[in-house]
């Protein structure tokens, strides 16, 4: 070879690389985690089709209304001892309702919103009083009476 040619390149060319066959020492991961990634997106895949088609096929509304049952009974047990029972059932009969007509879709997602941040501000305490549920309740009953 000439001088500015030297016999044996420093690195590999991509020629030899392409043409060469694959050995464990050439690869840039080990076989087993490719394949690990490979199965676990797989089962990802798997679990984002199957959830679809829990919702699509109805599961949907009845998993919000588990979430909002579940909702309900954990500010009822938040509730001071100052608050009535008939304030407790007043709440209890609007947010039956607001599942209901979350169930048909005639509820607006920002009203939702509205909602989980009463929520979040009157049980961040874990302490309803009474004037706390009265404006959830009120806030829900305003709710259900949209057209």
């Amino acid at each position: 070879m000439s001088e500015i040619t030297p016999e044996k390149p420093a690195t590999r060319l991509p020629a030899d690389y392409y043409s060469a066959p694959v050995s464990e020492k050439d690869r840039m991961l080990p076989r087993w985690v490719t394949i690990g990634c490979g199965t676990a997106a797989l089962l990802i895949l798997i679990l984002l089709f199957g959830a679809g088609a829990f919702v699509n096929s109805g599961g949907g509304t009845s998993a919000i209304g588990w979430f909002f049952g579940r909702m309900q009974s954990e500010i009822l047990a938040m509730c001071d001892r100052d608050v009535k029972p008939q304030q407790k059932t007043d709440f209890a009969a609007e947010m039956s309702a607001l599942q209901v007509r979350v169930a048909k879709g005639k509820v607006k997602s920002d009203d939702l919103l509205e909602v989980f941040r009463i929520i979040r501000d009157d049980a961040g305490d874990e302490d309803v009083t009474s004037a706390e549920l009265e404006e959830l309740t009120n806030k829900l009953r305003a709710i259900n009476t949209q057209r």
